[in-house]
């Protein structure tokens, strides 16, 4: 039996055997903004907006086409009742390369207005990528504090452990000398086995919360260690609800990416009204057309070049007949009637941009609640703070007291047992505590827009 608990507690007190890599919150941000998955999809997202804001989709360029058509073709004639009609055989081989161009001259407006578009809708990506990078960096805050809480609390839970061991330890001397009882034994084996529980699962939720961290800053391996270099930061600003709401509704990155959006179909509101004006184009073509003829089945007199004097010059064999045609041309287009479709499509377009104004003004009132409900948790999480921090420093003078009058023997085990108890609650609960805080704070900075200003620097 002695070997067995021995073992184990070799097993709990094997905790950070493994290398670990030190990890300050500022290094976590930067990997994971480079390296969080999220944040590089939504670049690449961003990086495909920028190639279509140019000026070719916008439509400012002409349409150029080239084409080229190419045909052979065999005639043979054997007979025929037509005097005029060669006999023999006829190879005609034809190509007919051409090239066509277009060109809107009366959209230019349009184009324009194409281009804002395009221009918005760049901006747009960019707000999105914000958000994810804001939200990227909210996760990671809370994964590396998330981690140091977890890492306090395995602490908080060694101290107890290595008191309930060294208290294993002297029962068993005493009993040896006579001076207690199987039972005594038997209380502290149980308290202390019932510590080594509680530190294995809370090394798991360690663990859990490193792995989780991991997967965050971007890495394929859950299983590294770090060396945290931080603390959690239990410091308190000086802030107003009044304050946080200008600045909420100046920065916050939503309601910036929602206002761009709503630009976007102001423009697309205007565009579809443009749809009622004609449309000038101009057309462009230049064709050249080669026709070669393999003659050598025709009559020799058919085939004969002879001069003025009738004089043959040359005797061919190949017919060559070539044309080009080339020319310009205005197209002017009225829509006179298509069944109310510009109409219709005029009305959805002011039909979304309203609810588009709509989405902004709820947008903003959810914003102002959840700005509202995070002040007032962040104002309850300072108190509860204070007080945690002053329960723990409490029983921790408890604990100092108990432990001496447990040695001298003026209480005994269960009651020295509900004071160790009763530090480890409130050490943990000062540490969810300060957790909580930091929580609030970084919740604050999300909503007001300073959270990649604060630590994005």
């Amino acid at each position: 039996m002695k070997k067995s608990i021995l073992l184990f507690t070799a097993l709990c007190c094997a905790i950070f055997v493994i290398a670990q890599e030190p990890l300050s919150l500022n290094d976590a941000i930067q990997i994971g903004l480079e390296k969080n998955f999220d944040i590089q999809i939504e670049k690449k997202n961003v990086e495909v907006a920028e190639v279509n804001n140019n000026w070719g989709n916008a439509g400012l360029f002409p349409s150029l086409t080239a084409s080229f058509t190419g045909s052979k073709s065999t005639f043979d004639n054997k007979e025929t009742l037509n005097p005029f009609s060669i006999l023999g055989k006829t190879v005609t081989t034809q190509g007919q390369p051409s090239v066509n161009l277009n060109w809107n001259l009366l959209s230019l407006y349009n184009i324009k207005i194409t281009k804002r578009i395009l221009e918005q809708l760049e901006a747009e990506s960019g707000g999105n990528a914000s958000i994810v990078i804001a939200n990227g960096l909210q996760s990671i805050i809370l994964g590396y504090y998330v981690s140091v809480l977890e890492r306090d609390r395995l602490a908080q839970f060694k101290e107890q452990l290595d008191l309930s061991r060294e208290k294993y330890e002297k029962i068993k001397i005493k009993r040896e000398m006579g001076g207690s009882v199987t039972s005594d034994v038997l209380l502290e084996e149980g308290n202390y086995l019932t510590d080594s529980s509680s530190y294995i699962n809370q090394k798991l939720q360690y663990n859990i919360a490193i792995s989780n961290l991991n997967f965050l800053l971007g890495s394929n391996d859950p299983s590294t260690q770090f060396e945290l270099t931080d603390e959690l930061d239990s410091s308190v600003d000086e802030i107003t609800y009044d304050q946080l709401i200008v600045r909420m509704e100046k920065e916050n990155i939503d309601i910036v990416k929602q206002t761009i959006t709503q630009e976007i179909l102001g423009y697309d509101q205007e565009l579809r009204r443009w749809d009622r004006l004609p449309t000038l184009t101009l057309g462009a073509n230049y064709t050249y057309t080669s026709n070669q003829q393999d003659v050598t089945d025709w009559p020799l007199n058919r085939r004969q070049v002879t001069d003025g004097q009738g004089n043959v010059l040359d005797v061919l064999s190949v017919g060559d007949n070539r044309n080009i045609n080339y020319g310009i041309n205005f197209t002017v287009s009225f829509n006179l009637f298509n069944g109310g479709k510009i109409n219709q499509a005029i009305q959805r377009a002011k039909i979304n941009y309203d609810q588009g104004g709509l989405r902004l003004d709820k947008l903003k009132a959810q914003l102002r609640r959840d700005l509202k409900q995070a002040f007032d948790r962040y104002s309850v999480r300072q108190n509860l703070f204070q007080i945690n921090q002053r329960r723990e420093d409490a029983a921790k003078q408890n604990l100092d007291i108990a432990k001496d009058k447990f040695e001298n023997g003026s209480i005994d085990s269960f009651d020295y047992r509900t004071v160790q108890n009763t530090h480890l609650i409130s050490s943990i609960q000062r540490l969810q505590s300060e957790y909580n805080l930091i929580d609030s704070k970084i919740e604050i900075l999300r909503l007001t827009g300073g959270l990649v200003e604060e630590f994005n620097n």
